[in-house]
């Protein structure tokens, strides 16, 4: 064999080997620069990576969760390894110091570090060690990646036969300026198969991240069940629900309080009555309407009310109290949905004359006394909704007191204030 053809087979594996353990130098160089600066991402990454470009992912560790950022990049054509190189840039100053160098054989590396301003490059490295090349300066920005909580919301349901608005309040933390926030169709899907999303139209948010404000637009809303979904910059989800917009409200509870002066029709003048008009007169209801029809709404009202009574004869006078309670049935006929309804009612209960005594010309009193009778009422109102839920009624009612010593019977008008639930 020619010298020289051995000179330069010996030259070759030697420049190959001096090539390669010069590698294993860089490496071993490179590895301990990176246990020198990198701190957050050396802890063990559990669970698959997130498919995509770019992508994130949440790890628990021994010292808590962390936040993983994945940096790729395309693949070089003569590349057996790369080298990424991280650097964050100094607050207040247009420079960067590396926080990170590593060594992968994949086009990714996923980094866990503190929010701030990075720029990375990439070097590709051929099969004998050597540079083959290196990418430009990729910018980025990392933010804080803060947990949202929705702690609480309201209402919990949209009901279109209620002339409510349509705004949804969130109280809750972290609910950044910049999160997105829409609703969730639960098993709702458009036409194409599509999960029904609905946008607010507004959204009002708190800069402090306790309180939002969701404003909807009720052309835009679809009966179902939804969740609310809110989605902080960086990913990190918060949901609520169940959230119900649905065609009428299950049932409806009415609670209403007023002044109800009377008119006496007749009863026992010379032991109780001796005017018509009777001014001191209170009264409370409350109904459950649990019954919709397209011919009106049906439920149950009980009612109570107070009134004072007196009769002033030549030698004494008379005091005493009356008192009712009565329960029926309600029908609401709405003149208008949610804004005007005619009610009709009619029930049975008892009454009670309470504390009854004389009071004689010397002032003195005699021992009071009492009695209970059945009795029944019926009557008609209009309910005119004003704000919100709350509704001023106004309507005339028959009260009769059935007794055979002392009957009694009154025009009750009733001028009621009241809210339902």
């Amino acid at each position: 064999m020619d010298i020289r053809k051995i000179i330069f087979t010996v030259s070759l594996v030697f420049i190959i080997g001096w090539a390669v353990s010069a590698q294993e130098e860089e490496a071993e160089e490179i590895e301990a620069e990176e246990q020198e600066i990198v701190y957050e991402d050396e802890i063990p990454i559990d669970g698959s990576p997130i498919e995509g470009e770019p992508s994130f992912r949440l790890s628990e560790t021994d010292s808590g969760l962390l936040f993983f950022q994945r940096l790729t990049w395309e693949e070089a054509r003569y590349a057996v390894r790369y080298t990424v190189i991280l650097e964050r840039k100094r607050e207040n100053l247009d420079a960067y110091v590396e926080v990170l160098r590593r060594n992968t054989d994949l086009t990714y590396v996923d980094v866990s570090v503190p929010p701030g301003d990075y720029r990375y490059r990439v070097l590709s490295f051929n099969v004998l060690g050597l540079l083959d090349s290196q990418s430009d300066w990729e910018y980025f920005m990392i933010i804080p990646a803060l947990y949202p909580s929705i702690l609480d919301f309201s209402p919990k349901a949209f009901y279109f036969d209620r002339l409510t608005p349509r705004i949804i309040n969130l109280v809750g933390e972290n609910l950044l300026l910049d999160a997105e926030i829409y609703m969730e169709g639960q098993n709702l899907f458009d036409e194409d198969g599509e999960q029904i999303i609905l946008w607010p139209i507004e959204i009002i948010r708190n800069e402090l991240g306790e309180n939002v404000r969701l404003i909807f637009d009720d052309e835009d809303l679809l009966a179902g069940t939804y969740e609310i979904v809110l989605r902080n910059p960086g990913g990190l989800v918060a949901r609520a629900g169940p959230f119900t917009i649905a065609m009428a409200k299950p049932y409806d509870i009415n609670v209403a309080g007023g002044y109800t002066p009377m008119l006496a029709v007749f009863g026992q003048k010379d032991y109780f009555l001796d005017h018509v008009f009777l001014p001191g007169s209170f009264a409370a209801r409350a109904s459950f309407v649990p019954f919709k029809w397209d011919i009106g709404f049906v439920g149950a009202e009980v009612t109570t009310f107070w009134a004072y009574i007196s009769s002033d004869q030549d030698k004494y006078k008379t005091s005493a109290h009356l008192l009712a309670l009565n329960f029926g049935g309600l029908y609401q006929y709405w003149l208008k949905p949610r804004f005007l309804a005619l009610n009709g009612r009619a029930g049975i209960g008892i009454a009670g004359i309470f504390n009854y005594h004389f009071v004689y010309p010397t002032g003195k009193l005699s021992d009071s006394t009492g009695t209970m009778a059945f009795s029944f009422s019926l009557g008609g109102s209009a309910q005119w909704f004003f704000y919100k839920m709350f509704f001023f009624e106004a309507g005339l009612d028959y009260v009769q007191v059935v007794h055979s010593e002392i009957p009694m019977g009154f025009i009750r008008l009733g001028l009621f204030g009241g809210y339902q639930f």
